[in-house]
Order: C-alpha cells, then structure tokens, then sequence
C-alpha cells in the first residue's frame, strides 16, 4: 500500500510574516536549475540524489563526523519593510483565512503594484488561487513570487505541489530540485519530494532516499512517516542509508 499523502502532505513555512514579506537582495546563488512556464517545451526528470545528506568520517579517527546542515539562504535575506506594506499584507492574509477571496485579491493587488519587490504577497496571492481551485493562475503568481525573489524556498514548494495537483508531475520534480539546489537540507521539500517518488511517479527507491533524508534532517520528529520509511523499505528490499543520530548533529539550519 503506497503513502496515504494527504494526511501527511505539509507546506513548510520556513519563517513568519517579517520574513515571508522580506524583499529581494543580498547574494543570490547563480541557477543551477532552470525553470520553464513553456508548456510546449517537455520536461525531463532531473537528479535529485546529490542533494540528500552525506555522512562523513574523521581521517584520523575513521568516526563519524556531526552533520552540519546548511542554513536556509531566504533566512539571511535582510531588508526593512514599511508598516504599511506589513499591514496590508496581514490584512489580505486575515481575507484569505475567512475565505474572503475577492477581497485578498483587491488587497494583495494593491501591495504588489506599490511594492513589486516583495516576494511574500505573490506567494499569498497563490495561495488564494490555489483555494479557489485556479491551478494555473496560482502557478503563474508562484513563478512571478520566485522571479522576484530565486531564494524564497516556500515559493518553490508552494509552487511544485500546485504543479502536482495540476497534473505536471515532471515539472514538479524539477521544481522540488530547483529548491534543493538552493537549499539542499530543506527537509519538507525531501519529505513532499519522497509523496511525488511514491505515489506519482512510481519510484519507490528515490522515495525512500528522500524520506531517509527528511527524517534524518528533522531529527525523527515527524513519528508518522517512520511508518511509510518502513513500508518502503520492504517494498525497496533496501536498507536505510542515512540513519538518525541518537543525539542532535551540530545543526546552523533554521527551526
């Protein structure tokens, strides 16, 4: 039996609303994967493996090495945001809670064209789309949210789920890599990256690479995917590679 992915299926919010409305800046790291909205151009499943986690051992000591995860490159984003857009934005974030869809539209079309270099109200924006079962529309305002800021990893993961309910599961995957060649230690984009192995492309293996890797970079919390590791494994006949240490790694990522 494969992955029941909507009871575990999550969009990871890396940071809250000062970050998310964060504008676009400081180093961006140059494009190791190349998205495309050309629906005539086919997409090619890309590799993922290089961005799972790799142990290493002391040269001297031959022991196993703490694994220091990356930091996330949207955290160290600095920026000052007027109070106006703040509240704007938490404005049309309240909208879209109370299903208040025209009206969050109104509001975020409003900050977008005042602030064009904010990121957040795009992916909010989508969001919207996405509830109003616009798949489209929200995949266009995630593309424009990632054009404004490459870093913005909640913008790729938004945008790749939108890309699987649509259908374009290829693209989907690419999009997932394209988060982890930004941030390769982003443990829901291997956690939401294992569901599309699973249960839409039919790859159990990769699936359980990346799950191996999202429970190894959340340190096991999520108890509920140890079962669908297990599941895996015996339909894999493989065995987990990446094991969760006892105690914590030496960690520099974000909560």
């Amino acid at each position: 039996m494969k992955f029941d992915n909507m009871k575990l299926f999550k969009v990871f919010s890396v940071m809250g609303l000062a970050l998310v409305m964060t504008a676009c800046g400081g180093k961006v790291k140059p494009p190791e994967v190349v998205l495309t909205l050309d629906d005539e151009k086919k997409a090619v499943e890309l590799n993922t493996e290089k961005y799972i986690p790799v142990r290493t051992y002391d040269e001297e000591t031959g022991a196993l090495l703490p694994y220091i995860a990356a930091i996330n490159p949207y955290s160290e984003i600095k920026g000052r945001i007027k109070a106006d857009y703040v509240s704007q934005y938490v404005r049309a974030r309240d909208l879209f809670r109370k299903s208040a869809f025209n009206e969050a539209h109104k509001t975020l079309d409003n900050l977008i064209e005042v602030a064009p270099k904010l990121s957040g109200p795009l992916v909010l924006k989508g969001d919207v789309y996405v509830q109003q079962s616009k798949l489209k529309s929200a995949i266009d305002s995630y593309f424009q949210a990632i054009a404004v800021n490459e870093n913005n990893v909640n913008g790729y993961l938004k945008l790749a789920i939108a890309q699987r309910k649509h259908g374009d599961f290829v693209r989907s995957q690419n999009t997932y890599a394209k988060a982890l060649s930004i941030w390769p230690d982003f443990p829901e984009a291997h956690l939401n990256l294992s569901v599309l192995y699973d249960v839409y492309l039919n790859k159990p293996l990769k699936a359980q690479r990346h799950l191996e890797a999202y429970q190894f970079l959340s340190q096991g919390k999520d108890k509920r995917t140890a079962q669908w590791l297990s599941e895996l494994q015996e339909r894999t006949g493989e065995p987990v590679e990446l094991k969760i240490e006892p105690v914590k790694a030496i960690s520099i990522s974000n909560p």
